[in-house]
């Protein structure tokens, strides 16, 4: 804020869910803010005569603030917007008592915002919805909808030498040497001043109080957004070291997060805030991990974690692979193809949490655009659990991630894991049992003891879909599957129905096939049967790496075996 009478200490304070999208670029939402109000003078000369001055109707401080909301929400400093002070100042044997109250708060939009705003008027007339002398923020609301804002980072993410823009309006109008400076409506151009983070200033208890940052600041800055190079704000600007160049200070925005909690104001806000539960072990998919509140595994398959959320959220997904690569090249493949996410993916730079002394766990963050233009971002594990992998990520829209990009993360470094791949048995010893697989077949022979799931085998090109699907798996093994499908009538005979599947016939003659994949590096071998078992026609097919690739063509047979009986 640019105060009246300067006045001297160690610390300068500067008092000088919508339909809307973020701005395209955070100046677009970062508003001049004006003072109006009255000054009160009680003035004492050298001879001790006294007399009072009053002044009503002057502007008596500019500062900075930042749209948070499309309905209306400035964030600044309360410094910016206090209602009274006073202060003494002394000019030579002259002493003055000074009161301030401000009256009037103006929110003025830079001429090239004004359409994205749909208005012709630069500045509009707040009210002050709340404010902390402690935290030294504060809340301005303009009647307005739909306003592009700047959206808010995680200040818990970020660390020292983070390149950080500081944007503001320093000295207020006083650098408009070209304009009238004194006009009523001038809007100062925007300054926007490069740097970095150059500390992590704690509390007294403990926690992130401030961020030290080597950006240029003058009386005018307080209250402005410090953004990053994606343009989300870590923290709203508050004053510099008077004595130092190169060294100012900005309130983290986790800080200002709670400080909109607490005066509920925060579900106004465009993004929703995760905050991580308990540790939750996935005993039946041997793994575990923090997952933020609300979030919850709905997939029924044991080799994968999926916990989808409403359009537009964040979802998490984890998939248990086996595969010789090790994380640096699975990391390439999930990032560098659309194998796991259809949605193409760069690596994007910036510091990424760790799990100290653990070289199992590899962690990273990449961002992208979809096919509709929207940008996305993921923060992705990669587990080392030997043969197996654990390819866990949270993707989600570039401004929801990047507001919770430190719990994510968090979330990430707590992934634990276990092994479950075991040596089978010889086929002719596996125990047989009918049951009814869920929506699938019923009594059809299956395997004792092994997981039941809503798979599929391999879609056939020409064959009208099945009316039901299952696959059974070993209870220690995820990479060996038995898939079974049923058509209550066909037409065609399994012999084209095999033909349909693969060029190559099977083991067990024309109404088998069999062909080959590979995935991550292991090869597999796919082998099926059609055969009529009264009015209905069933698809058997087994699934399995090269290395049990005898057991699965043994089991197959047995399967038929037993299935026909």
């Amino acid at each position: 804020m640019k105060p009246i009478l300067l006045l001297a200490a160690v610390l300068v304070a500067f008092p000088t869910r919508a339909e809307a999208e973020r701005a395209r670029s955070p100046a677009d939402a970062t508003v001049f803010v004006r003072v109006v109000g009255s000054l009160h003078a009680e003035i004492e000369d050298e001879t001790g005569l006294k007399r009072s001055v009053d002044r009503d109707r002057v502007e008596i401080g500019t500062g900075t603030g930042f749209v948070i909301s499309p309905f209306g929400y400035i964030l600044t400093n309360e410094h910016v917007v206090r209602t009274r002070e006073q202060f003494q100042v002394t000019r030579g044997l002259q002493q003055a008592n000074v009161t301030v109250r401000a009256s009037t708060f103006e929110v003025c939009f830079a001429s090239g915002s004004l359409a994205a705003r749909g208005s012709s008027a630069p500045c509009s007339v707040a009210s002050l919805s709340a404010s902390d002398p402690t935290l030294d923020l504060a809340v301005l609301f303009i009647s307005a909808t739909d306003l592009p804002y700047v959206a808010l980072g995680d200040s818990d993410a970020v660390s020292p030498g983070l390149a950080v823009d500081a944007l503001g309006y320093p000295f207020g109008r006083e650098l408009e040497l070209g304009k009238i400076a004194g006009a009523p409506d001038l809007v100062p151009e925007i300054s926007t001043n490069p740097g970095a983070i150059s500390a992590l200033r704690a509390g007294a208890d403990g926690e992130r109080r401030y961020l030290q940052i080597s950006n240029t600041l003058n009386p005018g800055n307080s209250g402005g957004p410090l953004v990053d190079a994606d343009g989300f704000a870590v923290g709203v600007i508050r004053m510099k070291l008077e004595k130092a160049a190169g060294i100012g200070f900005a309130i983290p925005i986790n800080e200002a997060k709670d400080f909109l909690e607490s005066h509920g104001l925060d579900h106004l806000m465009p993004v929703r805030r995760l905050r991580l539960g308990p540790f939750q072990s996935m005993d039946a998919k041997a793994l575990g991990l923090r997952l933020p509140e609300g979030l919850t595994d709905s997939s029924p398959f044991r080799s994968r974690v999926d916990a989808d959320a409403p359009s537009g959220e964040i979802a998490l997904r984890i998939d248990r692979v086996l595969t010789p690569w090790n994380p640096r090249q699975l990391e390439q493949t999930l990032v560098g193809t659309q194998a796991f996410e259809r949605v193409a993916l760069a690596p994007r730079r910036g510091p990424m949490a760790s799990r100290a002394g653990d070289a199992s766990l590899l962690l990273g963050h990449a961002a992208g655009t979809t096919d509709r233009n929207q940008e996305i971002r993921m923060e992705y594990a990669v587990l080392n659990l030997g043969p197996e992998k654990l390819i866990a990520r949270y993707v989600g829209p570039a401004d929801r991630m990047a507001f919770n990009e430190s719990v994510l993360r968090q979330s990430l470094v707590s992934l634990v894991g276990q092994p479950v791949v075991a040596e089978l048995g010889a086929a002719d010893k596996v125990e047989w049992d009918a049951v009814a697989a869920g929506n699938g077949p019923r009594a059809l022979p299956m395997p004792l003891g092994w997981v039941v799931e809503p798979a599929a085998p391999s879609a056939c090109p020409g064959l009208p879909a099945p009316s039901a699907v299952a696959a059974a798996f070993p209870p220690r093994d995820f990479t060996v599957a038995l898939r079974v499908a049923r058509w209550s009538a066909s037409e065609v005979g399994p012999e084209k129905m095999a033909s349909a599947c693969a060029s190559s016939r099977g083991s067990l003659g024309a109404t088998s096939y069999a062909s080959r994949t590979e995935w991550l590096g292991v090869s597999y071998i796919i082998e099926g049967v059609f055969t009529r078992i009264g009015q209905q026609v069933m698809q058997l097919e087994v699934l399995s790496p090269d290395r049990h690739s005898a057991f699965a063509r043994a089991l197959l047979a047995e399967w038929l075996k037993k299935a026909t009986e």
